[in-house]
């Protein structure tokens, strides 16, 4: 019989944590993704819009994965970056490596839904998250970025088809418009905290809107809600959901403590009660 002492068995859970989230990753983001990234100024105002393919291939095993970002421009420029992922160096007990930006780590659910985040905001530096949203072949993620005084630099809306492009789902629309989210939304909630652990399923509604913040509505009902500013010292909130359908929703809510270290990620599905 084999015996493990608490020390064992605590390094075994978190390989366990590092190794699912590296399958939740595999499982449901190495595909082939076409899109339109849209980037947006913090006045809601579109600054470009360009074609995109993020391909992602791994090994047999999957366990080396290299990802390929192609950029296609309206005035015919195209641009490639790669990066390479490997499991034993870049799936960490925080979360997933990013091999351009050491402080970024990359965090996933089962589901497909997930995020890039800053492990910390730190004063003098660009600041930066990527929510992801998923659902069958359909991705889309929603960037938001902030300049070296924590002001809002921009937002990005990029909308994703694993299927076909042009995609039978999204729009080709650009600009912004007013929506209205009132209404009773209840579901439920799960949320991962920065050692990868995800909480049990609570009850949840709906909460949008918080003091200081500044509201986007994103074509094909992608809506954002985040700070015009943020400082060390001032625990935040950015929230982004979809609205699959006039009566389904996602959320996506990124929580950062008053000094500045990222705290959790939650994901919410929602459903519009009459």
């Amino acid at each position: 019989m084999l015996y493990y002492t608490t020390k064992d068995a605590k390094k075994l859970y978190f390989m366990d944590l590092k190794e699912q989230n590296w399958k939740n990753f595999t499982h449901n983001h190495l595909r082939d993704w076409q899109g339109i990234w849209t980037r947006y100024s913090p006045q809601g105002e579109v600054t470009e819009s360009f074609q995109s393919l993020r391909s992602f291939r791994g090994n047999p095993e999957e366990t080396e994965i290299v990802q390929t970002n192609r950029y296609a421009y309206a005035d015919g420029r195209t641009l490639e970056k790669s990066w390479e992922y490997n499991q034993l160096c870049n799936s960490l007990s925080n979360g997933l490596f990013h091999p351009e930006n050491e402080s970024m780590r990359g965090i996933f659910f089962e589901s497909g839904h997930a995020a890039w985040v800053s492990k910390k905001l730190n004063t003098g530096s660009y600041f930066a998250v990527e929510l992801f949203f998923k659902y069958e072949e359909l991705r889309h993620s929603v960037g938001i970025v902030y300049d070296e005084l924590g002001s809002l630099f921009r937002t990005a809306n990029i909308r994703e088809d694993a299927a076909r492009f042009p995609s039978q789902y999204w729009s080709t629309e650009l600009i912004q418009l007013p929506r209205n989210l009132g209404g009773n939304w209840q579901g439920s909630a799960v949320t991962m905290t920065p050692d990868l652990k995800i909480s049990a399923p609570v009850v949840t509604q709906l909460h949008w809107g918080w003091e200081g913040h500044e509201s986007f509505f994103l074509p094909d009902g992608v809506s954002v809600s985040c700070p015009g500013k943020v400082s060390v010292g001032t625990s935040f909130t950015m929230a982004v959901n979809w609205l699959l359908t006039a009566s389904e929703m996602q959320q996506l809510l990124v929580k950062y403590d008053e000094s500045g270290d990222f705290s959790s990620l939650t994901l919410e599905l929602l459903h519009l009660l009459h």
